[in-house]
């Protein structure tokens, strides 16, 4: 989702009467999140004719649903003078109104003029739902789980391996097995009703969200797409860094922490500097371009990425601009189409995306005992920053007066990027990197077999030799075959896992 800047009722008003429904299936995402981000929008008046109170509006929408899905919508609205309105609405290159029994060649068809349209009698209701995946899938005993038939409402321990499309669930549960101990039961369909959060009890929250349109019937030209209530407008976003660039330095948000077998030091790949912006995730100011057509401001997010954005005039509509993204059209369109304040062309955007510290470490099995192997350890942050692009519309607009904001600071007052220089690679301890980053390192616990020798070591260790004391046996103390027995338990408050 996005920030907004409160919600507002559609401009077209209210929807008089029980409007025409229309939905359609309910599309799963594989997120635990369900987003939204819009990643163009365009409205524009295509009739050559709109002087004369002819009007052939045209709305379309790209969003994006979780990382991957993308919905393409498109609104089509004619009108000439003495005659009602007609619409077209369609999805995905897909008719969705007027629907199949109004699937016919028309004189829309015969012109050229587009798809065939219908006259809207009631005001049309367009919903898309998707839905997204509970958190905790694949955490160990995350959950708990109550078997439908014949568990005496007896509540399990469970791990959830998967949910399906018809919201139910796939998981191992923990029963008991009759003689005081456990066994493990694989239930290949566990209903919502009887899963819940072992720590909080509660029962599991499916994130669902939809795309609805509404379009009136006494005026078709202010129809409102909206996500679930709040308006689409704000939900305009693009990724950080750009995709269709290569990053700066020619990689993504992403450092790698490396730390030695003894835990004694951390190497990052970058140097302080370099680490320290990555951290804070500044917004710099490179440098800024313009005229009275057209307006450019160069910007740095992070270490590791660079942003172009642009306003320029519209070439055939005086009261359309077009907001440009990294060479990307986001936004064309006349100020009340995107809910500016009066007076001003106003889009407020979102820059979004995930950093990733990577931490490569020495694991260790369950007991707390320091393996050869290695494994890594990801940390992922997600960030956004809130831009607006504004200026001041009259008889003629000026864009060389139009301002950019990021986070509320006006681009000139931003600091200035810096020409990275030679930083030799951060190195230091885990007790320095906390106390100048806050930054805890982590452990990575795995729970692999060990080899026989290993488990003969460790229960021969037990048996004859006391951790502390004068007890303590001198190959423990010299770290030998019992030195397993001198070993301090895991800090498990420490521990990170992936």
């Amino acid at each position: 989702g996005g920030a907004g800047r409160g919600r507002r009722p559609p401009r077209g008003g209210a929807m008089s009467g029980r409007p025409q429904l229309k939905k359609q299936k309910t599309v799963p995402i594989d997120k635990d999140e369900v987003d939204f981000r819009v990643l163009r929008f365009s409205c524009l008046d295509t009739s050559a004719f709109s002087a004369l109170g002819k009007h052939c509006k045209e709305t379309s929408w790209t969003v994006q649903v979780g990382t991957g899905k993308k919905v393409e919508i498109a609104l089509l609205v004619d009108k000439t003078p003495g005659a009602h309105y007609e619409v077209a609405v369609e999805c995905d290159g897909e008719q969705v109104f007027p629907g199949s029994e109004k699937r016919r060649v028309s004189m829309n068809m015969v012109n050229g003029a587009g798809p065939p349209k219908a006259h809207l009698k009631q005001d049309f209701l367009w919903r898309y739902p998707f839905r997204g995946t509970i958190k905790g899938i694949g955490k160990p005993k995350f959950f708990e789980v109550r078997p439908a038939h014949g568990g005496k409402g007896q509540w399990w321990p469970a791990t959830v391996k998967e949910q399906t499309e018809d919201c139910a669930f796939r998981a191992l549960v923990f029963t008991g097995d009759g003689e005081g101990g456990v066994k493990e039961v694989w239930y290949p369909h566990v209903q919502r009703e009887n899963i819940r959060v072992m720590a909080t009890k509660k029962p599991v929250a499916i994130p669902e969200r939809a795309l609805v349109l509404r379009v009136p019937a006494h005026d078709p030209l202010h129809a409102c797409l909206a996500v679930d209530e709040e308006l689409i407008t704000h939900f305009f976003c693009r990724p950080t860094p750009p995709p269709t660039k290569q990053p700066l330095m020619g990689r993504d948000s992403r450092i790698t922490l490396r730390v030695t077998k003894d835990r004694s030091e951390v190497a990052a790949d970058v140097g302080f500097a370099t680490f320290q912006h990555f951290l804070s995730g500044e917004i710099r100011a490179i440098r800024t371009s313009k005229n009275k057509a057209e307006h450019t401001w160069w910007l740095q997010v992070g270490p590791f990425a660079e942003h172009k954005v642009e306003v320029r005039k519209h070439d055939g509509d005086k009261k359309v601009f077009v907001l440009l993204v990294d060479d990307d059209v986001l936004v064309e369109s006349a100020a009340e189409d995107i809910e500016s304040r009066e007076d001003f062309w106003e889009c407020q955007f979102r820059l979004a995306g995930e950093k990733f510290l990577a931490w490569e470490v020495y694991e260790t099995d369950i007991d707390g005992n320091q393996l050869d192997s290695k494994g890594y350890v990801a940390q992922k942050t997600k960030y956004a920053h809130e831009l607006i692009v504004n200026f001041a519309v009259g008889s003629v607009a000026n864009l060389g007066l139009a301002r950019l904001s990021v986070d509320g600071v006006d681009f000139g007052n931003l600091p200035q990027a810096k020409t990275s220089g030679r930083d030799q690679p951060l190195r230091c301890s885990p007790e320095a990197l906390r106390g100048t980053f806050n930054l805890m390192t982590p452990y990575k616990v795995t729970e692999s077999k060990q080899d026989t020798f290993e488990m003969l070591r460790k229960a021969l260790g037990g048996l004859f030799c006391a951790s502390t004391g004068l007890g303590a046996s001198p190959l423990a103390a010299n770290g030998g075959l019992f030195g397993c027995c001198g070993r301090p338990p895991p800090e498990v408050g420490n521990m990170a896992h992936p």
